[in-house]
């Protein structure tokens, strides 16, 4: 996996991404959690993801978490509160690689959903 240019590394270290996660706790019980988490410490995150247990709070701000799949009402709150588009969700599952790309290409993401929403 290649470095990040100092370019991608500033927009990186500026962008915040909002990831929804799911997983099981300790119980075994389904659960989710919302993550606003710097663009520039998501390789690092799906890391952690693989290595079985971890807190999501060590790499970012937990927006809101429950059991089982997020209600409807939550998923209205993320979108008007965080722009959290969930029919646009990009699935990284634990893919450093993906991770990585979706880091250097931050510039073409938000350029890409400006034109969207411009559309709209």
């Amino acid at each position: 996996m290649s470095k990040l240019s100092r370019t991608e590394q500033i927009i990186a270290e500026k962008t915040v991404c909002v990831l929804l996660v799911r997983g099981e706790s300790p119980e075994g019980k389904k659960i989710y959690a919302y993550l606003a988490i710097r663009a520039d410490k998501l390789e690092s995150f799906m890391e952690a993801q693989k290595q079985g247990t971890f807190f999501p709070e060590d790499y970012g701000i937990v927006l809101e978490t429950g059991e089982g799949e997020p209600s409807d009402e939550v998923k209205l709150k993320m979108t008007q509160e965080y722009g959290f588009n969930h029919d646009a969700m990009l699935d990284l599952g634990t893919n450093t690689d993906k991770a990585h790309d979706l880091t250097s290409n931050l510039a073409v993401f938000a350029a890409s959903a400006k034109d969207q929403k411009d559309e709209e």
